[in-house]
């Protein structure tokens, strides 16, 4: 059985800029961070999905031999 990693929230660094360079850096910061957490959540998705796909294959084959 495939298993797929398990759900952990997203987190986002705090910030407090003060400057226009320390809100350009912070920016890509959080920009990093939620690419991150969208990298992980598709991730999981596509694991879920390919799971979902075996175990629908392999309904499929036993409804199909069940009734041979």
């Amino acid at each position: 059985m495939q298993e797929c990693q398990r759900l952990s929230r997203c987190t986002l660094p705090a910030t407090a800029p003060t400057t226009n360079g320390e809100l350009a850096h912070a920016l890509l910061t959080v920009k990093g961070a939620w690419a991150l957490c969208a990298a992980k959540v598709d991730m999981i998705v596509d694991c879920q999905a390919k799971a979902q796909a075996k175990i629908d294959a392999e309904t499929g084959q036993a409804e199909k031999g069940g009734h041979d």
